[in-house]
């Protein structure tokens, strides 16, 4: 609870909401290269990026930022209609980022149970809940279609974000 209130007081630092801005810029970048495998499916890289701002500036932070990085992905590359369910998806994977990395030393095992929550919690439940409110097909079809390449991509999302965070951990934080 102290690291929630300690990132609500990133809000009113300057070089914070700029540091915060530089980072949500590149992660929609990154987003325009993701894969669109299906209208439920896609693969892309760009949550490292959450998860170097939410070492940086926090759950709070992060968290809005993802709110605003979505609505930023959405105008720059449409995919299906807007939904809002996918920008609170973004503002939760950015918000447990935030309470696994802000202040903290960045672990293996740190990074594994962050992304077995955002696994859980985003990936396989409220993604698939979107897509069944927002295309009608069932969820467990979802669920299962999902289930798979979520799978697969858990390690590499992993090795990729603990190469990230422990190599960012060495350098200072930026001003």
């Amino acid at each position: 609870m102290q690291r929630i209130k300690e990132s609500t007081k990133e809000l009113k630092k300057l070089s914070s909401l700029t540091g915060t801005a530089i980072l949500t810029a590149l992660k929609a970048v990154i987003a325009q290269f993701t894969i669109a495998v299906s209208n439920i499916l896609e693969i892309g890289f760009s949550n490292i990026i959450v998860g170097a701002t939410a070492m940086y500036y926090g759950p709070v932070l992060t968290g809005l930022a993802g709110v605003m990085a979505d609505t930023i992905e959405y105008l720059l590359r449409p995919s299906g209609p807007y939904f809002p369910g996918f920008a609170l998806n973004e503002f939760v994977i950015g918000f447990i980022y935030g309470c696994f990395f802000y202040k903290k030393e960045i672990t293996l095992k740190r990074v594994i149970v962050a992304e077995f929550f955002i696994f859980l919690i985003v990936n396989m439940e409220m993604t698939p809940l979107w897509l069944h409110i927002l295309y009608g097909n069932s969820f467990m079809a979802l669920f299962t279609a999902r289930i798979v390449t979520q799978l697969i991509k858990l390690p590499v999302n992993i090795a990729l974000l603990y190469l990230l965070l422990s190599t960012l951990q060495r350098i200072k934080k930026p001003r």
